[in-house]
């Protein structure tokens, strides 16, 4: 690959791992307000996943594109990430939340699975790898949204003007889509435009015909400040208190996060030789 793709491939992988490690911290957050040890203990599994999804992508990063280790994760500020806009803000509701993180798996999965049968085969293997786990999350949900109350119900269909274009938009325009160099090289197997498409016809309809409610088939447009490296408006951010929750930035947490090859020349003693 050229300098040019290579660069294409970090941004566009990163739009993946960065929404990856904002929905893992989604599950984690709600954890403490789950109402069965069993949602909980699923919630606790998506998460897992989700941040495993994450650090597989930054390391496959790292060593393809001769990135230091840990810079993806630890070297960067909230202006530099890809993260989805659709979860920048919290979730108003039970509902709200229920919605969100739908779209946002199904919309990760459809966006993944365009590398699926890529011309790079370990980007194409961790891929299928990831579609098994991502399936039972997309389950989960919908499992959650069809126990939802009348009123949550009602939430999540309030939330669907704001939460739903957020996610349509993620995937760029069909002009974008068309001209991308990763699908005319091959490493990405089917257009992101069909992917949008595919998404809004299948998941979208699915939940739809769960809440009992019409979602008109749509077209959304980026803004027209979009940028399409970060697939988010241009010097937007998340915020910062979900950074802060995300990646804490105390000693105590530094020390936590010091990597392997550098902590495991720690010399501490744990006997007590006075004893």
């Amino acid at each position: 690959m050229g300098a040019e793709t290579d660069q294409r491939l970090l941004a566009e992988l990163l739009c993946l791992a960065d929404s990856k490690w904002t929905l893992g911290h989604w599950y984690i957050k709600v954890m403490l307000n789950c109402r069965t040890l069993t949602d909980a203990t699923a919630f606790a599994g998506m998460s897992q996943d989700e941040l495993g999804h994450t650090r597989a992508l930054f390391k496959y990063l790292e060593e393809s594109q001769s990135l230091p280790e840990h810079q993806l994760e630890f070297g960067r500020r909230p202006a530099q990430l890809h993260n989805m806009q659709l979860l920048d803000a919290p979730p108003a509701s039970r509902g709200d939340f229920m919605l969100t993180a739908y779209l946002a798996e199904a919309a990760l999965w459809n966006f993944l699975a365009t590398f699926r049968e890529g011309a790079n085969p370990a980007l194409a293997g961790m891929v299928r790898h990831f579609g098994k786990e991502s399936r039972f999350h997309r389950l989960n949900l919908l499992g959650w949204v069809k126990s939802l109350s009348d009123e949550e119900r009602r939430q999540m269909v309030e939330a669907l003007p704001k939460r739903l274009p957020l996610a349509l938009q993620w995937f760029g325009s069909e002009a974008q889509s068309r001209a991308d160099p990763l699908l005319a090289q091959g490493i990405r197997s089917a257009p992101l435009h069909e992917a949008r498409q595919a998404l809004a016809a299948g998941p979208v309809q699915e939940l739809a015909a769960n809440l009992g409610t019409d979602i008109p088939a749509r077209q959304v447009a980026p803004p027209s400040d979009w940028d399409p490296r970060r697939r988010r408006p241009r010097h937007s951010a998340m915020p910062e208190t979900l950074w802060a929750f995300m990646l804490p930035d105390g000693d105590a947490a530094r020390l936590a996060r010091r990597p392997l090859s550098v902590s495991i020349s720690d010399n501490i003693d744990l006997f007590d030789k006075s004893a």
